[in-house]
């Protein structure tokens, strides 16, 4: 039975809630970047504001009653005339305290303002474009925006709450100084802007600084991602020392760079520290002076050194978003470089009445290939890659590859929507995501789960804590599979002969871990042609689908495949004897000083007598997986 440990509110606040909606589209510019997510973060700044300055002005107006009591007692002693002050010295105190309290729950909420639309934004722009993402930017500086950029751009506002908050107390300290004693409110008022301008000059140092070292973490982030995708290839062709020794290298230029920045702010720090320090040594003396000559009382002599020694917090924290802001504007730039990204296709092209006919053939008109519909055609080519791009252009995955038709039609002037929904391409890399194996098979078929009380998400982050396991909620709050939905995937398992991966994960709600990787290699290639199957497209196209498979395994699944597709279009890139045996149609390319081009065509009994198709097709027999 659950023991209650705190109340649990009835409505959470809409930064601490799972937000279901797709985040809002960012500038692609730095500047306008921070502009949107100030606004964005308006009322939690605006509270942030309100408290903070709350804050200062206690701090501020402490050493004015503290002036005020000495000189009182001075002059009337321990009398009634002492309690004005003293209780104006216990409200400020209160309203310290209060505010306190309240100084980092509103400034966590004017981070978060900013850190969860920069955090949600370039993910979701990754999800939607990723080919066009990655062609770009490397993957290590997609995750560092995604990651340490959002926070930094988070900590900004958070930083800048309180600037605003210590300015307000400084025009206000500046106000009550000049009524007290010009002299000495000038010297502060003077003062500040120069203490202010010299941690300012480094700022551009330390922009350049922390630029490059933001590059050099982008890289190592490269490098380490790319390690992690390939660890098994590395480990196979033993090139785990050539990987050290490049990460040897990219982490020495980081630490080395790190050095740089290091030095820099080890500087501005001291500057930071140390210029406060020597202001109020001058103001301390000057307003010492003053007393001496009978200008100002004693008690506002008390005044004025509390009124400097206060200002050194402000000044600090002005210091800090000069550090932050530096940060921030590296890090909007590369979150805007993210959101600058422009899809690899889209319906511009689009003519009204434009529609596919998913039985016509499938033709490539810069390489004038033309594979015929309703049959299963095999792609075969000594350049593999090759092969494996025509593949993904007649998908349609980026328009700046060249026309395709379908039925005659352009693939360009019809929705992209139905472009996906009538092709299919399943390309050479197994990649398979964290989830169900329903959801694995079926995609965006099963509906995600709803909305989850914040209550039973902390409550099943607890459970899961304490098994030490993804808990028994982990899948949670996914609608039942409907009988329907149940047969379809334990239908294109059976073609994909991927039931022994159905039978070790325990049916088709067991979970796969991180891209799969508690299944084995042969497995999560069946699996993804399941998910290809499941689909249920009237063109699929399969790049390599059976390479990790056994002879006996693989012929299994090509056999199933031609029963599952028969009448159907169906593009497979292969070299495997025992694939193209199945297939109404092979194609051999080769490629000439102008591109692709087609040499022959006919079955895999007719093109056998071709030195060239033998020399494909036997290389691909002997370079057979396992499943």
């Amino acid at each position: 039975m659950p023991i209650p440990v705190a109340r649990v509110p009835r409505r959470w606040p809409a930064l601490l809630s799972v937000q279901t909606t797709p985040p809002p589209d960012l500038p692609t510019t730095p500047g306008g970047l921070l502009r949107a997510v100030t606004w964005m973060s308006g009322p939690a700044i605006g509270c942030g504001v309100v408290v903070a300055a709350a804050s200062y002005l206690a701090q501020a107006l402490t050493p004015l009653v503290l002036g005020e009591l000495l000189d009182a007692g001075l002059e009337a002693g321990l009398t009634t005339r002492l309690l004005p002050g003293l209780a104006a010295l216990l409200g400020l105190v209160l309203l310290g305290s209060l505010t306190a309290g309240l100084e980092d729950a509103t400034g966590f909420a004017a981070w978060a303002g900013a850190w969860k639309p920069t955090m949600r934004a370039p993910a979701h722009r990754l999800g939607l474009r990723s080919r066009a993402v990655t062609r770009q930017i490397a993957s290590g500086d997609v995750i560092a925006a995604i990651t340490a950029d959002s926070d930094n751009i988070g900590e900004l506002m958070y930083f800048g709450v309180n600037v605003i908050g210590a300015l307000i107390s400084v025009v206000a300290v500046g106000v009550l100084m000049l009524r007290t004693s010009a002299a000495l409110g000038l010297l502060v008022l003077i003062g500040l802007p120069f203490v202010l301008a010299l941690v300012g000059a480094f700022i551009r140092p330390l922009d350049r600084r922390l630029s490059v070292q933001r590059e050099e973490q982008g890289r190592l982030s490269t490098i380490t991602t790319d390690a992690v995708a390939g660890l098994r290839v590395l480990r196979g062709i033993g090139g785990e020392d050539v990987y050290a020794a490049r990460y040897a290298e990219a982490s020495r230029r980081v630490r080395d760079a790190g050095i740089r920045v290091a030095s820099t702010q080890a500087l501005l720090a001291t500057v930071k520290a140390g210029a406060p320090m020597v202001f109020t040594a001058v103001v301390v003396g000057a307003g010492a002076r003053a007393a001496l000559t009978g200008t100002i009382t004693p008690g506002q002599l008390v005044t004025f050194y509390g009124y400097t020694t206060f200002l050194v917090g402000p000044l600090g924290v002005m210091a800090d978003l000069i550090q932050f802001s530096t940060r921030a504007w590296v890090g909007a730039r590369k979150v805007a470089r993210i959101e600058a990204v422009e899809p690899l296709t889209d319906d511009a092209e689009v003519l009204p009445g434009a529609h596919l006919d998913p039985a016509g053939d499938l033709t490539d008109l810069g390489t004038r290939i033309v594979l015929r519909g309703g049959r299963m055609t095999a792609l075969v080519c000594a350049d593999s890659a090759r092969a494996a791009a025509l593949a993904e252009r007649l998908g349609r995955a980026d328009d700046a590859d060249g026309p395709v038709t379908l039925g005659g039609t352009d693939l360009r002037t019809v929705p992209l929507e139905e472009v996906r929904r009538t092709i299919v391409v399943s390309a050479a890399q197994a990649e398979a995501f964290a989830g169900t194996l329903a959801e694995e098979i079926l995609g965006d078929e099963i509906p995600l789960s709803g909305p989850r009380p914040t209550a039973d998400i902390i409550r099943t982050g607890a459970v899961a804590g304490a098994h030490g396991d993804a808990g028994p909620a982990a899948g949670g709050g996914a609608p039942p599979l409907t009988p329907d939905q149940r047969d379809r995937a334990e239908h294109a398992l059976a073609v994909a002969a991927a039931g022994d991966a159905l039978d070790s994960l325990g049916g088709l709600d067991g979970q796969l871990t991180e891209k799969a990787r508690n299944v084995s290699g042969g497995q999560r290639q069946r699996l993804v042609l399941a998910r290809a199957v499941a689909r249920r497209a009237p063109v699929l196209v399969l790049v390599e689908p059976t390479s990790a498979l056994d002879s006996h395994t693989e012929d299994l699944v090509a056999r199933r495949l031609q029963a599952e597709r028969r009448g159907l279009t169906t593009v497979v890139v292969t070299s495997s004897p025992l694939l193209l045996g199945r297939c109404d149609e092979v194609v051999l390319l080769d490629v000439g000083a102008a591109g692709l081009r087609e040499l022959a065509r006919g079955t895999h009994h007719e093109l056998s007598g071709l030195d060239a198709y033998r020399a494909v097709v036997e290389r691909g027999a002997e370079t057979g997986g396992a499943s």
